[in-house]
């Protein structure tokens, strides 16, 4: 059985399609309203707007991990990851 970090990290490698001029990053965000960590797939073609796609929602328990979750999903990506607060 997959964890919810390996479905987000199988969905990240399906959306990264390499495209030039695009600029690619991952943001985690944690919602006090609805105690979640929601996790977005961004990409920026220059002279394009910003496509943002939500790939993932994790708990609230996760919050407190957010910078392991952080690096986790840079090394297995290599993409650029921030977190929103």
């Amino acid at each position: 059985m997959q964890s919810a970090i390996e479905k987000v990290i199988e969905k990240v490698v399906h959306l990264f399609t390499r495209k030039a001029n695009t600029i690619y990053e991952i943001r985690l965000v944690y919602d006090q309203y609805s105690d979640e960590v929601n996790i977005f797939f961004e990409s920026h073609k220059i002279g394009y707007p910003t496509r943002s796609d939500q790939i993932g929602r994790l708990s609230g328990d996760y919050r407190k991990q957010l910078n392991d979750l952080k690096q986790q999903l840079h090394q297995a990506t290599h993409l650029t990851v921030r977190l929103v607060n």
